[in-house]
């Protein structure tokens, strides 16, 4: 009886133990802003080193709020910046998302180090429907390079909001102001 129950307790204690080593781990900053699977951070002293053979600098323009039926009356919206590798072989180095307000200001620098995005793999960040510092004119820059040819990502900001019973919706497209090597 008393084997029974040593092994009883050694098959639990490998379980839990099992469990919590499958378990992801927690971002103890509480960035909640990324979404999709796990990423691959690039030091920016490696960063330095890459030889890009293509990348892009991306304007995208962000709705914070927007005029409801008169100028008096603005409409807050929450947006999400979508940056997509749609290239099917090879990846991409995201290394620069910052956001602005209407009057050119730097609000946030999303990224402290360079990521890596897989093919087909896309990373988000969010302006939260509370954040109003951005105002109607606010945009995100994004820099983006890679090591091969490569299709070029869409990157677009998706912005929704309500007001009463009216929902808001509706997508901005990025658009390049320069280029890296092209």
């Amino acid at each position: 009886m008393k084997n029974k129950t040593i092994q009883l307790a050694t098959l639990i204690i490998m379980i839990v133990g099992s469990l919590g080593c499958n378990q992801a781990p927690h971002d103890s900053a509480g960035d909640t802003s990324r979404t999709g699977s796990e990423y691959q951070m690039i030091s920016r002293d490696n960063f330095s080193r890459l030889v890009p053979v293509k990348g892009e600098v991306v304007y995208v323009p962000v709705y914070s709020e927007i005029y409801g039926t008169d100028i008096d009356r603005k409409i807050k919206l929450s947006a999400t910046l979508s940056i997509r590798n749609i290239d099917m072989q090879h990846p991409l180095i995201v290394s620069l998302v910052d956001y602005y307000d209407t009057h050119g200001n730097l609000i946030r620098q999303y990224l402290d180090i360079p990521v890596e995005l897989r093919p087909l793999q896309t990373i988000s960040y969010v302006v939260e429907y509370k954040e109003a510092k951005g105002g109607t004119g606010a945009n995100f820059i994004v820099e983006w390079t890679s090591q091969q040819q490569v299709s070029e990502p869409v990157i677009e900001a998706v912005m929704i909001g309500t007001s009463s019973a009216l929902g808001i919706s509706f997508v901005c497209q990025g658009k390049v102001i320069s280029y890296i090597n092209p």
